[in-house]
């Protein structure tokens, strides 16, 4: 129980490209949003360390801390390099999304067209006024008062 964590120093600049994060994600979540800069961060520390430690890689309950004590620690320039960095995988992500294939079954069935009407009429939506009937006055006060 007693595993000792290596100190890391992740290296500048990321050894992170976007392919290699997209990737990671499953087909599922290239539908979400892409990971924010320190989560691009927690896997470029989590991806040095596994060269360090190999298999035994500790409980990420226990090197969670660890992590964003290195993040807090990091120089402006280096988070802002990483906040680039999310940015380009968002925009490699909407670019995926954009060209996302659309499979259509053979057996799917289209809505029928409706006729087109070539005149370019616009029938105004018809408005009931109670008041232009009389039966509606009667009826109306008949309920409240005998006649």
């Amino acid at each position: 129980m007693g595993e000792e964590i290596p100190l890391i120093t992740v290296p500048f600049p990321p050894e992170l490209t976007v392919e290699e994060i997209l990737s990671r994600r499953s087909n599922m979540k290239l539908k979400s949003r892409g990971p924010n800069q320190f989560f691009i961060y927690r896997l470029s520390y989590l991806k040095e360390l596994y060269k360090r430690v190999g298999e035994n890689m500790p409980n990420m309950i226990k090197i969670s801390p660890d992590i964003s004590r290195s993040w807090a620690r990091e120089p402006s320039e280096v988070k802002e390099f990483y906040k680039d960095l999310a940015k380009q995988v968002e925009n490699q992500l909407k670019v995926m999304r954009s060209n996302e294939l659309i499979i259509i079954p053979e057996n799917f069935n289209y809505p029928q067209q409706t006729p087109t009407n070539n005149n370019y009429t616009v029938v105004e939506p018809t408005f009931f006024s109670p008041y232009d009937y009389d039966f509606y006055y009667y009826e109306f006060y008949s309920y409240y008062y005998f006649y």
